[in-house]
């Protein structure tokens, strides 16, 4: 077996030992239930259990099981009816179903580790670099806050797909795997899918100018015409769920004056900062700005030990490559209204389900700098222990409640918080160990006479990983 392939398994079985080693304590607690809060248990296990039910016996057009009675395709194409994950657990009796649930999202994250590898490892020397950036993506702040919206990690487990796809159409001239991977995204979810345009889009535009992604005219309209084959091969889902999606009045909601330019809650920039320097809080328990309006957001983005310190050393260091300036121009994007509601087809609503887009660019970043030998990192690793001062001095601040004022009142739950600094604070120290090692010439990873991606180096990240989660 070529020692590609030998790589691309080690991640997979990686990612999936990993997760399921963090949900065995509660399947035994549960009695092999996978059991969280909200709408987890009260939404995403039901909503599994009927499709399932509903597709084991044929009942796929009208449903009255849903509401008063709905279309079954317009009802679940938003959540599990695309997904190839689904179909999975159609091999398995109804009444076994739920007992799935935290298999098939360890399979998730194993796929979302193997695809974000073959992406990164495009653009990386090593196996060992690619590795930790895949697991990067896979464990992120944004996955890890999802859990409680399974479904969507069958988006993120797919995306890095079309990515590559993109890369090997223009670089290798590859075709129809653009299109393959534009019909699966936009079946999986086209919520998503819609955010995933725009995203391509920019990344296409910045990318084109650079020497390693020559653009001719052919190669334009060969991907112009992917994408429309792609789209036109998903319509058996995308026209149903338009039809649906454009008679809700939500729809018509768009955002209009100052409400383009500057957010009216005044802590949702502060909140997305605070998003990608630190492990993110629970979504129904949002802490230090807390947003009644933004809970369900999924604002976060986090990486783990190495939060931002070598995303914020590679732009300092290469400010005029592709990656940087994507990186910059998503950061625009989250901060002004008006762009950051171009991923959901300007919708007045909020949403950040985007970043786990730039999260992959910021992985990719990770595993550049970690294997890189002229880029220097303190300054990275200072930013991100200041800002951690920074939220747990915000902490401290008097908050005003019935006319009486309380010091180190500010945060929801404040001891949690101190918690979550601290755990934080401590993966970024044995972040900053790595880069320490590495400066001093030591070995900061296991290596194989075979392959550059050891086992041993997998574990040894996984275990870190695993702290985190």
């Amino acid at each position: 077996m070529k020692k590609s392939k030998i790589s691309c398994l080690r991640v997979f079985a990686a990612a999936f030992l990993m997760f399921s080693i963090m949900v065995i304590p509660d399947l035994v607690y549960n009695k092999g239930y996978l059991i969280f809060y909200g709408d987890f248990n009260s939404q995403q296990l039901p909503f599994l259990r009927h499709m399932h039910e509903c597709v084991s016996s044929g009942n796929i057009l009208w449903d009255w099981g849903t509401d008063l009675g709905s279309d079954f395709i317009n009802s679940y194409s938003f959540y599990l009816l695309g997904s190839p994950f689904f179909w999975l657990t159609m091999a398995v009796p109804g009444k076994y179903v739920l007992y799935t649930v935290p298999w098939i999202l360890a399979l998730k994250y194993a796929f979302a580790a193997l695809t974000s590898y073959t992406y990164i490892r495009r653009f990386t020397s090593r196996d060992s670099s690619a590795a930790v950036g895949c697991l990067l993506y896979a464990f992120s702040g944004f996955q890890a806050y999802n859990i409680f919206f399974n479904h969507f990690h069958d988006v993120t487990a797919l995306f890095p797909l079309m990515l590559t796809a993109l890369e090997e159409h223009v670089t290798k001239k590859r075709r129809g795997i653009f299109a393959l991977t534009v019909a699966l995204m936009a079946v999986t979810n086209y919520f998503f899918f819609a955010g995933q345009a725009v995203f391509l889009l920019i990344y296409f535009l910045i990318r084109s100018r650079c020497s390693d992604f020559r653009i001719t005219k052919q190669k334009f309209l060969t991907l112009a015409a992917e994408t429309l084959l792609g789209t036109a091969a998903a319509s058996v889902l995308l026209v149903p769920a338009a039809v649906s999606v454009l008679g809700n009045y939500r729809v018509s909601k768009h955002l209009y004056g100052i409400d383009m330019l500057a957010y009216s809650d005044r802590t949702r920039i502060w909140r997305i900062i605070q998003s990608f320097f630190m492990i993110p809080d629970s979504p129904a328990r949002p802490n230090l700005f807390s947003d009644g309006s933004a809970k369900w957001s999924s604002i976060a983005g986090y990486l783990p030990m190495f939060s931002m310190a070598a995303v914020i050393s590679f732009l300092k260091h290469k400010p005029d490559s592709w990656q940087s300036r994507l990186i910059k121009t998503c950061i625009i994007f989250s901060f002004v209204p008006v762009l950051n509601s171009a991923f959901c087809l300007f919708n007045a609503e909020y949403y950040a389900r985007w970043f786990y887009m730039p999260v992959l660019i910021m992985s990719l970043v990770t595993a550049q700098v970690l294997e890189s030998t002229d880029i220097e990192t303190k300054s990275g690793f200072r930013i991100c222990a200041f800002m951690l001062s920074v939220f747990l001095a915000v902490s401290f601040l008097p908050a005003k409640e019935k006319d009486e004022v309380k010091w180190m009142a500010f945060g929801s739950h404040r001891y949690y918080l101190y918690l979550t600094v601290g755990i934080t604070a401590l993966l970024l120290a044995a972040g900053g160990y790595i880069f320490i090692l590495k400066r001093s010439g030591k070995p900061y990873e296991k290596k194989s006479s075979h392959i550059h991606c050891s086992c041993r180096t997998d574990l040894h990240f996984s275990s870190v990983l695993l702290r985190y989660l």
